[in-house]
């Protein structure tokens, strides 16, 4: 009796077939025929609910959201709206005083010795005028710092005078990584100060928001350099001189973005470069070994990147974004003190971060090029006013050091093409978290002893917090 194998939950189409009773002769027949028609209008079912669902995330609008949507809540601005029928208020915020503190762990599997687990952080100080006319800007982090300050006056109509801090002292040697695998014998100490002063003009932009501006600054940036060797330094490697370093620093920004709640690109453009002349005064030949010698006293390098945000092709809704943008660096006579470091940063999108180039599942300043290009395409979604999933695909062109058969090491530009997603979400206490990860085709992992392969995963929390 076929009704032992029909349970109730198939469906009214099914309870008729399940009452009949056949013999042994027909039965197979008979049960592939019914297996055949639960499937067909299993089959059915599943197609009509995967198209409503995707209808659902893909038109906002359609029946199964909310009957009207609400406008992205842009950064500073008050809203109102609400979440599981509870009512939220958000009170506006002033984007002109921020201070705010942020802690992050990336993990490499396989990744560079000594940076397979790195903790990073800083403390983030942004000071704006109410006429917008003074400004001051510092990342603090101990070992490295980063200060700018800009003065105007009521009658300069945008010039300025500009300040700036850099530095970065860090008492332990560092060695260089080649294909993930460390290079002991050209392990170094080696510091800086570099102070700054210039002019600068600023001029505001729409859409009107306190980080919208055109901004051009001419500085020269005099400061020191000095070096140490360590017990892992090869007897035959030159340490470098310490030395006086005076620099030349052109530079552009103009950002027309607007912001959403989480500070992420929400729509516009922003695109700036740097560009450096240095010379160093008491300089004479360094180095040895796979890297070979270097005597570069005067360097040019050059730096540019470009991001635009803007809305999804036939999509009318805010929630689904497309972020694009690159990044590309060209130098001349650099060494390794002098040259590029990459990646930049692991997040982040205020009025400066953004020129510092990412680069996914590297270790931060791991990459020394001096030539680069990066482009990046993210696809954001906003399920909820706070929180926002993405994936990203990037794809750079990044000179780096390889081994050669003989055990030599020649530069040469090489493919990396990447992959990763995260969420960025509010969290309690007025705070942030970004989880992401990532994999990277074209980086070389360490896989302890083993040869250098491509493809590393990488994974990092980041998380900020406003005080």
């Amino acid at each position: 009796n076929l009704q032992l194998f029909c349970p109730s939950t198939l469906g009214p189409s099914l309870v008729s077939p399940c009452r009949k009773v056949v013999n042994a002769e027909n039965m197979d027949s008979v049960w592939r025929q019914r297996l055949a028609a639960i499937t067909r209008t299993r089959l059915r079912h599943l197609l009509l609910s995967t198209a409503y669902v995707a209808a659902c995330l893909l038109f906002p609008t359609s029946p199964g959201w909310a009957e009207e949507e609400k406008p992205t809540p842009l950064a500073g601005e008050a809203f109102d709206t609400e979440v599981l029928g509870e009512p939220v208020q958000v009170a506006p915020r002033d984007r002109k005083s921020v201070t705010a503190a942020s802690f992050g762990i990336q993990y490499l599997p396989d990744g560079p010795s000594f940076y397979q687990v790195l903790p990073f952080g800083a403390l983030y100080v942004w000071r704006n005028s109410d006429d917008m006319r003074q400004r001051f800007r510092g990342t603090f982090s101990g070992p490295v710092n980063d200060l700018t300050m800009n003065v105007g006056s009521r009658s300069s109509t945008g010039w300025e005078f500009r300040f700036t801090l850099n530095t970065m002292i860090i008492p332990l040697g560092r060695s260089e990584y080649v294909e993930g695998q460390i290079i002991r014998d050209v392990e170094v100490e080696w510091s800086y100060v570099f102070g700054g002063f210039g002019l600068a003009y600023r001029r505001l932009l729409d859409p009107g928001h306190q980080d919208n501006a055109l901004e051009l600054s001419l500085t020269y940036e005099p400061g020191f350099r000095w070096f140490k060797g360590t017990s892992k330094t090869s007897p035959n490697f030159i340490v470098p001189e310490d030395t006086y370093e005076g620099r030349v620093h052109a530079r552009v920004r103009r950002d027309a973005l607007e912001r959403n709640l989480m500070e992420l690109p929400h729509r516009g453009y922003a695109f700036g470069g740097d560009f450096m002349y240095g010379h160093r005064s008491n300089w004479s030949t360094w180095g040895g070994g796979v890297f070979g010698l270097s005597n570069e006293r005067t360097y040019l390098m050059g730096s540019v990147f470009a991001l635009a945000a803007t809305g999804v092709p036939f999509v009318s809704s805010e929630r689904h974004r497309l972020v694009a943008s690159v990044y590309a660096g060209l130098g001349q006579n650099l060494d390794r003190f002098s040259t590029f470091r990459l990646p930049g940063r692991p997040t982040g999108y205020e009025w400066e971060a953004l020129a510092l180039p990412i680069l996914p599942s590297v270790a931060f300043n791991e990459l020394f090029p001096r030539r680069y290009g990066i482009a990046h395409l993210e696809y954001r979604y906003e399920p909820i006013f706070f929180v926002f999933p993405y994936i990203r695909g990037s794809w750079g062109l990044v000179e780096q050091p390889r081994f050669q058969p003989d055990g030599s090491i020649r530069y040469k530009m090489d493919a990396m093409p990447a992959l990763s997603g995260g969420v960025v979400t509010g969290a309690p206490w007025r705070s942030q978290v970004e989880i992401n990860y990532s994999y990277n085709f074209g980086i070389y992992s360490d896989h302890g002893g083993g040869p250098p392969l491509p493809g590393r995963h990488g994974f990092f929390v980041f998380w900020s917090k406003e005080l």
